[in-house]
């Protein structure tokens, strides 16, 4: 009954208020003018003082309170959802603190961007928490528990909010993770050295596919952490985390005891520098991006990692020789000596300051130390399904040294396997290549129509195609 009572409550004075508003018209609600602030209208109370006057009771009381003095804050915007990460929630931001106010309205980015100043009539607006981040909103959710903030409706936002300057400057606040209390929440922060926890780094930001949030870890160089989220929903959701140290620029909020920080978009990451005590892990694609077209060296401080798709136990790459690939491209490494990586094992590669050349066309990082690669786990990778015709017009630094499957195919060339044969899908061809060393050299490959499972190289201009053992022909 007790909670009837109250939603009855809240819906009468949300009646009550959108009927005022189709009644009365502040005389500063005029249009826009030569970016500049409304004439008649000013703050009276800073954004850190409103939130005083209500804290005891926000977060001790756990209650909702209406706003009934006639306070205005004027706040330039930190946040807004022209990427997605935040959503019907507007953050402000003064000189002493910083506040979100929910509203009923999506893409209000057009009106209210990053960098405008809105002046915010807060009399009538209710002030509370959820999960002790404090958040002003139109009227009291009581579906909640407790009953919490619910969104200004869209035809109310300009009752409240009016339109200031834009185009100005937002500039962060710098911290460290353990500066970080209630004071900064909502506001525009930036950590400097910080970079995320290995298991974070090259996955993506958010889970588009399900639309769900995903919490990555970042970490100072003294072990210090803190919680980055993203939602599913933003565009860069799909984007990969990068593994250098560096800058970070987000908004601070809480979710009960934990702290976390939103990036408004990837412009707030700028993670370039060496890590903590380490090399720069890269994207193989990063590297290959590296070449010049001729011989190179590799900048200091970097780091590849990739899953093992060539299998030195059955030889048909050099032994000094390993194809790694990760979600981006692959690569090969040329060892000073035979290494002693296997099928399927993780494995990262310092790459600093190594020679990135081609030897017969095919591009490798040259002559690395051993001691440089360490395995650091097992995985498999899923070969790419082609048709010959695919390879042979596809964007071949995205597809050579990386793992295949051609379909419905058929080998022709003087049995055995060892040597050049011809590999036909009727799109088109390409060599079938196999090393005179590789165990299976003297087998006869199987007649008929096979699927074939294999890296691809080049030799000079020729496209080939290798397969580790004699069950990647099926």
């Amino acid at each position: 009954m007790k909670n009837i009572l109250s939603i009855f409550t809240s819906v009468i004075t949300l009646a009550s208020v959108l009927s005022f508003s189709s009644c009365v018209k502040d005389d500063f609600d005029a249009p826009e003018n030569n970016n500049t602030d409304p004439a008649g209208i000013a703050a009276n109370i800073t954004i850190k003082d409103l939130k005083a006057l209500y804290a005891d009771t926000i977060l001790i009381d756990n209650a909702t309170v209406q706003i009934t003095d006639n306070y205005i804050i004027a706040g330039v915007v930190v946040a807004d959802d022209k990427s997605g990460n935040f959503y019907k929630s507007i953050i402000i931001q003064d000189a002493t603190g910083g506040i979100a106010i929910r509203i009923d309205r999506s893409d209000f980015y057009t009106d209210y961007p990053i960098g405008r100043r809105v002046f915010v009539k807060c009399k009538g607006l209710f002030i509370g928490q959820y999960n002790k981040l404090i958040q002003m909103g139109g009227y009291i959710d009581e579906t909640t528990i407790p009953p919490s903030v619910a969104s200004i409706p869209s035809p109310l936002i300009e009752t409240y909010f009016v339109k200031g300057q834009w185009g100005i400057e937002t500039v962060p606040t710098k911290v460290s993770i353990t500066d970080l209390n209630d004071n900064f929440q909502n506001m525009l922060i930036r950590l400097d050295s910080v970079e995320f926890q290995p298991a974070d780094t090259n996955q993506a930001y958010a889970n588009a596919a399900l639309q769900q949030s995903v919490n990555r870890t970042l970490k100072d160089c003294n072990g210090n952490s803190i919680i980055l989220r993203s939602s599913g929903y933003a565009n860069f959701a799909t984007s990969l985390t990068p593994s250098g140290n560096g800058t970070l620029i987000a908004i601070y909020q809480v979710f009960g005891s934990t702290k976390q920080l939103y990036i408004r978009d990837l412009n707030d990451v700028q993670l370039n520098n060496t890590r903590c005590g380490g090399a720069v892990l890269i994207t193989i694609a990063n590297l290959r991006s590296l070449y010049p077209g001729s011989t190179t060296t590799l900048p200091a401080n970097r780091k590849i990692k990739g899953i093992v798709i060539s299998d030195r136990i059955n030889q048909n790459t050099d032994t000094r020789n390993l194809i790694i690939q990760d979600a981006t491209a692959g690569i090969v490494v040329r060892f000073a000596s035979n290494h002693t990586f296997d099928l399927n094992d993780e494995v990262e590669v310092d790459v600093s300051s190594q020679e990135l050349s081609t030897y017969n066309s095919l591009l490798q990082v040259n002559n690395v130390p051993n001691a440089n690669a360490t395995k650091t786990g097992t995985g498999t990778v899923t070969p790419q399904v082609l048709t010959i015709a695919q390879i042979n017009s596809g964007t071949w630094t995205n597809l050579e040294s990386t793992l295949v499957k051609i379909n419905n195919c058929t080998i022709t060339g003087t049995q055995p396997m060892s040597g050049s044969k011809t590999l036909n899908d009727g799109t088109g061809t390409i060599t079938l290549y196999t090393r005179t060393q590789a165990t299976f050299a003297s087998t006869n490959y199987p007649t008929g129509t096979v699927s074939v499972t294999g890296f691809l190289g080049i030799f000079n201009t020729t496209k080939q195609i290798s397969v580790r053992t004699m069950s990647d022909i099926q």
